[in-house]
């Protein structure tokens, strides 16, 4: 049942993965992280003596359990890292609306300066021409 279970979620993986990456709507990075996923998936489904082994050694009840845990981690840190670059992005979001306010005031406050000196050129011309 696990050897089933790991088979069919790598091959949703890579299915949806590849689905994303022709609609341009994933990044190089991200998608190196979910073929990876989907590759240890894969090698615990073809040798599952890997994950009986490695519960053995960390004294956890069934292979299943430790699978479900270190896919739990590991999307857990993911998960992490995701929250650090919105952060970063936010942040980065803040600073360039800032500086757009500041050049459209910028280009407010030059534009009704324009149009003062225009203003005062055409009063010195009509003055000058009387």
């Amino acid at each position: 049942m696990l050897t089933l279970l790991l088979v069919v979620g790598a091959l949703l993986t890579l299915i949806f993965v590849i689905t994303k990456v022709r609609k341009s709507e994933i990044k190089t990075s991200d998608t190196v992280f979910w073929f990876l996923m989907a590759l240890f998936l894969l090698i615990l489904a073809i040798f599952p003596q890997i994950a009986y082994v490695l519960s053995d050694v960390f004294d956890i009840q069934s292979p299943a359990n430790l699978v479900f845990l270190a896919v739990v981690a590991v999307l857990f840190i993911k998960e992490f890292l995701a929250s650090v670059e919105i952060a970063k992005l936010r942040s980065k979001i803040t600073y360039l609306v800032q500086e757009i306010a500041l050049l459209e005031e910028t280009s407010s406050d030059s534009s009704a300066q324009r149009e003062e000196e225009e203003v005062q050129s055409e009063v010195i011309v009509e003055l000058r021409e009387e």
